[in-house]
């Protein structure tokens, strides 16, 4: 059968006589599609790379906060460690010495670390507390590491005798702002509703003055020279007060809390080694008794 002249063939699909059983197609890809398939890929090399960038730009600044901890960390342990060789040859007394070199280091840390390596981290805490805590409310829990380190400064006009000499002035300079640079990374408990923050915060303040009291006041052991068991438990003390403030600050103020379990380890190290001479201590008075 042949169909009439001018007639469709097939008859769903019209065309002109004696046209191809089928349409013509056009080979490649249309222009639209072509278009459409361009941008897609630009986009999706754009995100790739924006991804990129964003990874080593997070990844930099990991290694940045930690190679700048790392150089605080070493520098103040060092320091704290040739404090008893160096605090009579400048000429004042070890424990101002001390204080000192605790102060710089801690300022330094502030500095480098929160201020400079984590500055927009910080950024983001400092406007979730005044979010929690407006300006013009909460004059006292804002301001609360101000409040300590005044109580602090007031403690010992009160308690001691005052007094104007060299190492008056430093330990009323140097002691309370120790004491507000270590306080403040309690602040950001201030924002966390967990019944175990009240812990941490006691463990804080209990490591802290376990750790100053032991640097302050080392312990004396009979076949270990003075000065080599002052450097030791010194350098120990530095490192424990660092390691410790930075673990809370990053857990509590800057969210990161994989800091804290990650960091405890270091710290309970620091913490049994600066407890060794004390046991050294003890088993030399258990041994004087058996003699």
């Amino acid at each position: 059968w042949t169909p009439p002249h001018g007639q469709a063939h097939p008859p769903s699909v019209p065309r002109y006589p004696c046209s191809p059983s089928t349409l013509p197609r056009r080979h490649g890809v249309s222009f639209h599609r072509f278009s459409d398939s361009l941008i897609v890929h630009i986009l999706t090399c754009y995100k790739r790379h924006f991804l990129i960038e964003v990874a080593m730009h997070k990844y930099t600044v990991m290694i940045g906060v930690s190679m700048g901890h790392f150089i605080v960390l070493v520098c103040g342990s060092l320091a704290a460690a040739a404090s008893p060789f160096l605090a009579p040859k400048i000429g004042i007394d070890l424990n101002s010495m001390i204080l000192i070199i605790t102060l710089l280091s801690l300022f330094s840390q502030e500095l480098l670390v929160i201020q400079i390596g984590k500055r927009e981290e910080n950024i983001a805490f400092t406007r979730r507390f005044y979010r929690h805590y407006p300006i013009g409310e909460y004059y006292l829990v804002r301001y609360s590491s101000s409040v300590f380190a005044i109580g602090i400064l007031f403690s010992m006009l009160i308690f001691s005798n005052f007094g104007m000499s060299q190492k008056h002035a430093i330990f009323y300079f140097c002691l309370p702002l120790i004491g507000k640079l270590l306080y403040e990374p309690l602040l950001g408990t201030y924002l966390h509703e967990n019944k175990k923050t009240i812990q941490f915060i006691f463990a804080y303040l209990v490591i802290n003055i376990f750790a100053l009291t032991s640097g302050l006041s080392p312990a004396q052991l009979s076949i270990i020279p003075d000065s080599l068991t002052q450097s030791y438990v010194l350098l120990m003390t530095i490192s424990t007060l660092l390691t410790l403030r930075l673990a809370y600050y990053q857990s509590f103020c800057l969210n990161d809390t994989g800091s804290l379990e990650s960091q405890i380890g270091h710290v309970l190290m620091a913490l049994f080694l600066l407890s060794l001479p004390e046991a050294a201590r003890l088993g030399e008075l258990l041994l004087s008794e058996l003699r």
